[in-house]
């Protein structure tokens, strides 16, 4: 291993072209034996490849070719034969022919393109998402149905899918016409809920598939596989993607027929870098910062830790106001509708950016955009680097090694660690660490739809055929399978909640006095204490409370008066408004203030709190009728605040990176009426000029980036 290091120092310092031959030599004897090492040695000479002359680089793209990276290889006509018919035999085919892939794609296509089903573990770095594209290009799929983990890669998977608009309708929400082709991006949230209306997929894909597993995250999990049984059954192919696992039960490959395909292939060599915390840490990272070139990632583990990292940064260096007019623009517009103290309009008036899951998406999208396109060199980010967002930078800084409080496992860690280094232009990543990495252990995911145990959630066990679960969880279940109180189907159906908190809100609702539960039996318009009395319900006996704290919601009467006040001003600008200041009254900061209505819009008042209501709502229905009272039905207000009570065509452009406040903008100057269907909405937008409504640099580019995004990616094909 010394050798090894020496070589690649010497790679670094060598002085070319002059001790280039030497160095190749040395190099191809490592290709031979060991094409892992020998292609890492590769890719660190292609990082100096401007510095060699044209017979060296030459040699050069020999060796790449020989290691299997085909696509950093740049002049054909050199080739050997052998080299060429290698190159010719990794470059795709029909629409999509500029793309040349590495060997390792090459062979997980030649997969796809046999009709197999794969469950494939690779790097971060290894181009997992291109294969999807391909696989679609190459195979005549009527229908396509993807499944990523969050509304951010709705819609950049939304607009990489663009190039199949002529052949397939791009579909996203469910107030899109459906065509007679169709690819689907969706969460699973959104595949369940829309299953019984799209057609039967001949291919499916599931990103990020280690979700699967049952952990933290157990509602989403429990319908994530829920999804993933549901399109199994269909017969489709599938594509299941994902960084770096270790194994799966051999059961899902029996079950499923598919093959589970481990590639350790890099595109990009990284090196690692332990930095000490002497004098300080924050000192120690505003040194570190000094030190790097090029653009530079930061993960931290909380929203807060963010704003902690941001504060002491600005502290102990003096950083000047950014002369980029667009990032100026960005935190004068930031500071005028959230707060100008906010942290986020602070370090973008500093070229400083900040991404965390509570930013409104559009604002999220603009940071990643003005990140790659090198407006700003630094960006704090939380576990959405891993999650949410595409993006990688030459520098990586792990500054917490924690995540929700916990030490980063190898996974994680592995996972932030590949966000450095960017082929064709960073060949190698550094990333930098305070404290010492986890010891390496690759996870066994576990599918517990097709490999159930003592740890699966009784909401799952109830969406498995009976027959395939052990006597052991038979009788689990069998009490829920027994009770006559909720029917079975209800329970299924409200998978996302655990069926002992459904049957214990049965049991509270069926035991109040005429009084309290006639608040329960209403429909549409819903009063104060009728909300209240939801409210209560879901967070005592629902199990609410975790993901309503999650989404900046500490008590059953705050859910109430928030939701009360969301009601009551119909517009999220001015509900936002309202809160901060409310909050800030009451002696939050302006950065809590502002970071916890965002919260309780994004988390809980658009997603997690309709899902609760509709929960109540199929309940409260059985037992009112039950007790012959009249009936309830909030699936009006529920999907009324789905879209925070604005257009629902405005929910979706916001998720096509459209603020709020510019469609209201839009609808005001008579672009687009508030009643149009989406698909009548992208058809005026991709018809208007829509640079001459915006007020600044900064709006037009959002315009123009949103724009960019609807030419093609969301039409309805013919």
């Amino acid at each position: 291993m010394d050798v090894l290091d020496d070589l690649r120092q010497e790679i670094v310092t060598a002085s070319f072209p002059m001790d280039a031959f030497s160095i190749l030599s040395t190099v191809s004897k490592f290709c031979y034996k060991d094409s892992d090492i020998g292609r890492e040695l590769v890719i660190r000479v292609l990082d100096r490849r401007n510095e060699l002359n044209s017979d060296h680089q030459h040699i050069l793209d020999e060796l790449a070719i020989q290691v299997g990276l085909h696509p950093y290889v740049n002049n054909l006509e050199k080739l050997s034969l052998r080299g060429a018919l290698a190159h010719a035999s990794n470059r795709a085919d029909g629409e999509m022919a500029d793309f040349v892939l590495h060997s390792a794609q090459s062979r997980v296509l030649n997969l796809l393109l046999e009709g197999m089903s794969v469950i494939l573990s690779a790097p971060t770095s290894f181009g997992k998402s291109l294969l999807i594209d391909l696989a679609i290009s190459s195979n005549d799929y009527d229908n396509v149905i993807l499944i990523v983990p969050t509304l951010a890669l709705v819609e950049e998977t939304r607009r990489r899918m663009a190039r199949f608009a002529t052949t397939h309708s791009i579909i996203t929400t469910s107030n899109q016409k459906i065509g007679e082709r169709n690819i689907f991006v969706f969460t699973q949230e959104r595949y369940l809920s829309s299953q019984s209306e799209i057609p039967i997929p001949n291919f499916f894909v599931i990103d990020e598939f280690y979700k699967l597993s049952i952990q933290n995250d157990g509602g989403r999990a429990t319908q994530l596989n829920q999804a993933f049984l549901r399109l199994v059954s269909t017969g489709a192919q599938f594509y299941l993607l994902g960084p770096a696992i270790g194994s799966i039960p051999d059961i899902v490959k029996s079950r499923t027929n598919c093959v589970f395909v481990v590639e350790k292939f890099q595109t990009v060599a990284i090196e690692l870098h332990t930095i000490s915390k002497k004098p300080n840490k924050d000192l120690a990272f505003a040194a570190l910062l000094d030190q790097l070139d090029g653009q530079t990632l930061v993960y931290c583990q909380s929203p807060a830790s963010t704003r902690k990292v941001l504060k002491a940064y600005l502290e102990n260096r003096s950083i000047p106001i950014t002369d980029d007019i667009e990032l100026v623009e960005a935190a004068e517009w930031t500071a005028e509708n959230y707060h100008e103290e906010w942290l986020v309009s602070v370090a973008l008036m500093h070229g400083i950016g900040i991404h965390h899951g509570r930013l409104p998406r559009s604002l999220g999208r603009f940071m990643i955009r003005a990140f790659e396109e090198g407006k700003l060199k630094l960006l704090l980010c939380t576990s959405t680097l891993i999650e949410g967002v595409n993006t990688a930078a030459k520098n990586v800084v792990i500054f917490d090694s924690k995540l929700n409080n916990r030490a980063l496992d190898f996974f994680t860690f592995n996972n932030i660690r590949g966000r450095s280094g960017r082929m064709f232009r960073h060949f190698i990543g550094h990333v930098f660490v305070f404290d010492a990495p986890p010891e390496p252990e690759l996870p066994f995911v576990d599918i517990p739809v097709f490999n159930p145990t003592e740890t699966t959630p009784n909401s799952l066990l109830l969406q498995i055929e009976h027959e395939l679960l052990s006597p052991l969880l038979q009788g689990r279940i069998r009490p829920i399978l027994e009770q006559s109180l909720i029917p079975v189907d209800l329970l299924k159906k409200l998978s996302s909640i655990e069926p002992e908190f459904v049957l214990n809100a049965a049991n509270h609702i069926i035991s109040m006095n005429s009084s309290d539960i006639s608040e329960l039996s209403w429909s549409s318009h819903p009063q104060y204490e009728n909300i209240k009395a939801t409210s209560n319900i879901i967070w005592n006996q629902l199990n609410g409370a975790s993901a309503a704290k999650h989404g900046g919601v500490h008590s059953a009467s705050m859910m109430t008066y928030w939701i009360w006040e969301l009601y009551k001003s119909r517009s999220v600008p001015k509900f936002r408004t309202k809160m901060i200041a409310k909050q800030i009254e009451a002696g939050k900061s302006p950065d809590d203030a502002v970071e916890n209505v965002l919260a309780f819009l994004r988390s809980w008042a658009s997603f997690s709190y309709p899902k609760y209501l509709m929960a109540v709502s199929d309940i409260s229905d059985v037992i009112l009728l039950l007790r012959g009272m009249k009936g309830c039905n909030y699936v009006s207000f529920a999907a009324s605040i789905e879209h925070l009570f604005q257009p629902t065509t405005f929910s979706s452009l916001e998720e096509f990176g459209l603020p709020f406040e510019l469609s209201s903008q839009l609808v005001a100057s008579r672009v687009f009426d508030k009643a149009d269907k989406l698909d009548v909405v992208i058809k005026a937008l991709q018809n208007t000029s829509l640079e001459k409504f915006a007020k600044g640099i900064f709006e037009r580019r959002l315009l123009e980036d949103f724009k960019d995004g609807l030419i093609g990616g969301s039409k309805v094909a013919p």
